[in-house]
């Protein structure tokens, strides 16, 4: 036993180290997990036009001391049938009222109002929206494991075939790191150990 540890003493040197760098790396939890957010932009459009007819809520009379002087009654007969004249008209013409409103940058709001014998007689309302709708879409993907792979070698030359016959482990960390220990026998009886270690590179 003791001339097997010397004869192997640098082949077992390695192993226990590969061994220590194995467990430090199983031992570790230091995968993080980043979501990957993916956002889906539409444009809604809204073109339409509504007509309503708003209601009344209250009229409130005005006293006849606060009217304004053109419209108090003229002492003079003819000039009281043109003053009752001007007021029917205005009373009885329709007015329409037209305005518009922007909503920030989306579009705007155009309002017609139409107004007779001091009532709004119907208003429409016409718009025209742009604006968007995201849609975000947040995928978690799957925590990185470590695994362990085992399997064997069959080496051999065109003259001896197979000149040596191994067995082996590897271990992919979390980090894709890639770590692997062999040991086999050749044709002449010898042990042989192995130590392998792998880093990934990313192709573009």
């Amino acid at each position: 036993m003791n001339q097997f540890i010397k004869t192997n003493f640098v082949s077992i040197v390695v192993l226990v180290l590969l061994s220590i760098i194995l467990f430090q790396t199983c031992g570790k939890n230091t995968d993080v997990v980043k979501p990957v957010i993916t956002r889906d932009t539409v444009w809604v459009y809204k073109d339409s036009t509504v007509y309503s007819k708003p209601q009344l809520i209250k009229t409130v009379p005005v006293p006849i001391e606060q009217w304004n002087t053109e419209y108090l009654p003229d002492t003079n007969y003819s000039k009281l049938v043109k003053q009752y004249t001007d007021l029917a008209e205005k009373f009885l013409a329709s007015n329409i009222h037209s305005d518009s409103i922007k909503i920030d940058s989306i579009g705007y709001v155009h309002i017609v109002d139409t107004v007779s014998r001091n009532f709004l007689l119907g208003r429409y309302t016409e718009y025209n929206l742009k604006y968007p709708v995201i849609t975000n879409t947040i995928t978690i993907p799957e925590k990185k494991k470590n695994q362990l792979y085992i399997g064997g070698l069959l080496q051999g030359n065109p003259v001896n075939t197979p000149s040596q016959i191994s067995a082996g482990a590897l271990f992919k960390s979390k980090k894709d790191q890639i770590y692997g220990a062999t040991i086999g026998i050749d044709r002449n009886g010898q042990v042989q150990y192995g130590a392998q270690l792998y880093w990934k590179i990313k192709l573009k």
